[in-house]
C-alpha cells in the first residue's frame, strides 16, 4: 500500500472515493474542498490517501487539530475506505499515521467527526456500523449522541409578514443583513455566541447574504442563518438570541424567514444539524428527526 499526503490536485478522486462509498451522504467535489483546503486548521500532513498497488485509490482519512478554550484537541473529520478493500488493515494504518502525530502535538484526546465550525456530520451515524466497530476497537468510547433534523419545504408555507409587522409594532427591526452590516454582527456574534463566528463569517460570501437579523434600539438581538457550513447542502443555522430577548417568538420569525428563502432559492428540504432543543424546531417547521449520530472520544496516553 502506498500513502499519500492530500493536495488540491487530489480532490476529485478523493471526492469520487466518497461519493462511490457512502451509502447515506453526498460528497461533491466543492464539499470535500470546503473540509479540507478550505479549512483555516487544515493541514496536508494530517489528510492522507492510501493506494493499491496498482494505483488505485482505496482509503482517505483527514485529521484535524481545532483550540478549544484552554486545550487543544484533535479530531478523525474524515474517514473514507473503498467498501471492497475493507479487513485489510487500511483504515488501520491511516488512523495509526494520524494519532501518533497526533501524540508528536501534545494532543491528548482525539475526537470523530465533530470538528465544528466546519464539520461534516457531527458524529458517526450507526447506520455505517463498520464505522462504529473500527472507532470502538480502536479504543474510542461513546460519550453521547446528538441528531440531525429534516424539514420538509415544499408543502409548508414560512411566510412570516404578519409576525413581523406584529414584532415591528413592538420596536422590533427584522431584516436581512447588508454586506456593510459584517464588521459589526461578527463583533456581536465573538461577545454572544463565539462558537459560531466562522459559519457566520461564511453567510456573508452567499448570494443573497444568508443571515437574518433582529434589532432593537440599533441593537443586534438575535440572528438566525443558513448555508454556513456544508454549504450547497441545505444545512439551516447557526441561530442564537439573547437572553433578553428570550421567549417572545423572535427566533421563531427568524427561523421561518431563513427557511423561506432556502424554498426561494429551490431546496427542498433542509437539514438542521445537531440539534439540541428538537420542540422547538418540530413547533415551527414540523422538523423531524432524520438521523442519529453517535459521538466519540479517545483519551490518549502520552
Amino acid at each position: 500500500m502506498n500513502i499519500k499526503v492530500f493536495n488540491e490536485e487530489l480532490l476529485p478522486s478523493a471526492a469520487k472515493l466518497f461519493r462511490q462509498n457512502m451509502l447515506y451522504d453526498i460528497m461533491p467535489d466543492f464539499l470535500l474542498k470546503e473540509k479540507t483546503v478550505d479549512d483555516p486548521d487544515f493541514d496536508p500532513e494530517l489528510t492522507l490517501l492510501a493506494y493499491n498497488d496498482d494505483n488505485t485509490l482505496v482509503g482517505f482519512i483527514q485529521g484535524i487539530i481545532r483550540r478549544r478554550d484552554n486545550e487543544r484537541l484533535g479530531y478523525v473529520k474524515l474517514l473514507c475506505i473503498d467498501s471492497n478493500e475493507r479487513r485489510k488493515g487500511i483504515a488501520k494504518e491511516l488512523y495509526n499515521i494520524i494519532e501518533k502525530k497526533f501524540i508528536a502535538e501534545k494532543i491528548n484526546k482525539i475526537r470523530v467527526y465533530e470538528s465544528w465550525p466546519n464539520y461534516f456530520m457531527p458524529g458517526v451515524d450507526p447506520f455505517y456500523t463498520e464505522a462504529v466497530c473500527f472507532f470502538e476497537r480502536m479504543g474510542f468510547v461513546k460519550i453521547g449522541d446528538t441528531s440531525n433534523l429534516e424539514v420538509d419545504l415544499i408543502n409548508q408555507n414560512f411566510m412570516t409578514d404578519s409576525e413581523v409587522s406584529e414584532l415591528q409594532s413592538k420596536g422590533f427591526n427584522l431584516r436581512r443583513a447588508a454586506a456593510d452590516d459584517k464588521i459589526r454582527v461578527l463583533q456581536w456574534i465573538r461577545s454572544n455566541f463565539p462558537a459560531w463566528e466562522i459559519e457566520v463569517t461564511r453567510t456573508f460570501q452567499n448570494s443573497p447574504i444568508s443571515i437574518h437579523l433582529a434589532e432593537k434600539e440599533d441593537n443586534i438581538i438575535a440572528f438566525s442563518a443558513f448555508e454556513g457550513n456544508n454549504t450547497g447542502t441545505g444545512w439551516f443555522g447557526p441561530m442564537g438570541t439573547t437572553e433578553a430577548a428570550r421567549g417572545m417568538g423572535i427566533g421563531g420569525v427568524l427561523y421561518k424567514k431563513c427557511l423561506n428563502d432556502m424554498k426561494a432559492i429551490g431546496f427542498t428540504k433542509a437539514t438542521i444539524p445537531w440539534v439540541g432543543p428538537i420542540p422547538f424546531y418540530m413547533h415551527y417547521s414540523n422538523a423531524r428527526v432524520k438521523r442519529v449520530f453517535w459521538r466519540y472520544e479517545k483519551v490518549l496516553q502520552q
